[in-house]
C-alpha cells in the first residue's frame, strides 16, 4: 500500500486528500492508499478526518511523513520554505516531494536550495478553487476536468515524474507538464491579475461614501465579479509576493487597457467602444466554447 501524506489541511489539501482517498485502487494508477493528514492547526486537521478526507490525522511533522513514499506540500505559498527546509532530515531516501501552489519558479528555487537530490521534487499546480476556504469547503470533485500544471527541474527522475502525475490522474485533473516561469507568467494573467480585480472593486465601492446605497443595488454581476475577492487572505497575500514581476506587467497591461478606455468614454466615441466590446465578447464565447465545463448557466440578470 502507497503512503501519501498531505501537509496542509485548507481547501486544497483536504479536497485532494479526499479524492485521493476515495479513488478505486482498481482504476488509479496509484493502487491502494494510505493518505496521512498534518496541519500547524490540529483542528483542520481534526476536520479533514471527519470529513474522511484523511485515513490517519498526525500531531507533528516527523509523525506524518514518517513511511511516506510522496509528500504533498498544501500550505500557504510562504510556508512552502519553511516545510522544505523541514523535510530532509524526516524523509526516508527517495521519497517524491511535491506541492499544489500557485507560484512556481520561486518554490522549484527554494527546493533546489533546500531539497538534497535523493529527495526528488516536482512542482505542481492544480487549476481548481473556490471562493470559500478551509477544510470545511473541500469538495472531492473539485479537480475533475482541471489542468494539473506540474514543473519538474529537468534533472527529477522519471519515477518521481511518475509519481505525481499519477496524483494528477487519480483525482480527474489532465496533467500538463509546463515550464515555471511560463507558467507564472501565464497564471498572472489569468489568476492573479482576476483576484487584483475582485478585491479593487470591492475596495474602492465599500469605501464610497455611498456605499449603504449601493450595497442595496448590488446584484449577481457585482457578486459574481466580486467572488475572488472572498479567497484566502494569506494565499493570496503570498502569491502576489511571489510572483511580483510577472503580476507587475499584467497590471500595467491593465491600466493601459483602462486608461484607453476612458479616452474613447472621454470623447463619447461609440464605434471604438462598439468595436471593443464585441471584440471581449467574441473572445470570451470562443473562450467558453472550448471549455465546455466552464459555461455558465444562461442567466443574463446583472
Amino acid at each position: 500500500m502507497r503512503q501519501i501524506t498531505v501537509i496542509g489541511m485548507g481547501l486544497i489539501g483536504t479536497s485532494l486528500a479526499g479524492a485521493l482517498r476515495a479513488a478505486d485502487e482498481r482504476e488509479s494508477p496509484l493502487g491502494a492508499l494510505h493518505v496521512t493528514g498534518y496541519d500547524v492547526d490540529p483542528a483542520n486537521t481534526s476536520t479533514a478526518r471527519g470529513k474522511l478526507a484523511i485515513d490517519r490525522e498526525a500531531a507533528t511533522l516527523a509523525e506524518a511523513v514518517q513511511g511516506a513514499q510522496l509528500v504533498v506540500i498544501a500550505t500557504p505559498v510562504q510556508a512552502v520554505r519553511e516545510v522544505l527546509a523541514a523535510l530532509p532530515p524526516l524523509l526516508a531516501e527517495g521519497t517524491v516531494v511535491t506541492d499544489v501552489a500557485s507560484t512556481k519558479a520561486e518554490i522549484g528555487a527554494w527546493a533546489a536550495e533546500l531539497l538534497p537530490p535523493t529527495f526528488p521534487f516536482v512542482g505542481g499546480h492544480p487549476m481548481a478553487g473556490k471562493a470559500q476556504h478551509g477544510p470545511q469547503a473541500a469538495d472531492l470533485s473539485l479537480f475533475q476536468g482541471a489542468i494539473y500544471c506540474l514543473t519538474p527541474a529537468p534533472q527529477v527522475p522519471q519515477y518521481a515524474l511518475e509519481l505525481v502525475e499519477a496524483v494528477a490522474l487519480t483525482i480527474g485533473a489532465r496533467p500538463y507538464f509546463i515550464d515555471p516561469h511560463e507558467h507564472d507568467a501565464y497564471v498572472a494573467a489569468i489568476s492573479h491579475l482576476p483576484f487584483l480585480l475582485s478585491a479593487g472593486l470591492v475596495d474602492i465601492t465599500s469605501r464610497s461614501p455611498a456605499w449603504r446605497e449601493l450595497a442595496l443595488l448590488a446584484a449577481t454581476g457585482y457578486r459574481d465579479m466580486t467572488r475572488l475577492a472572498s479567497g484566502d487572505v494569506a494565499m493570496h497575500r503570498d502569491i502576489a509576493l511571489t510572483n511580483r514581476a510577472a503580476l507587475l506587467r499584467w497590471i500595467d497591461e491593465m491600466m493601459h487597457w483602462l486608461a484607453e478606455t476612458r479616452d474613447h468614454l472621454d470623447a463619447a466615441d461609440s464605434a471604438a467602444l462598439t468595436a471593443m466590446f464585441e471584440r471581449v465578447r467574441d473572445h470570451r464565447e470562443a473562450w467558453l466554447h472550448h471549455n465546455e465545463r466552464l459555461r455558465p448557466a444562461k442567466n443574463t440578470s446583472t
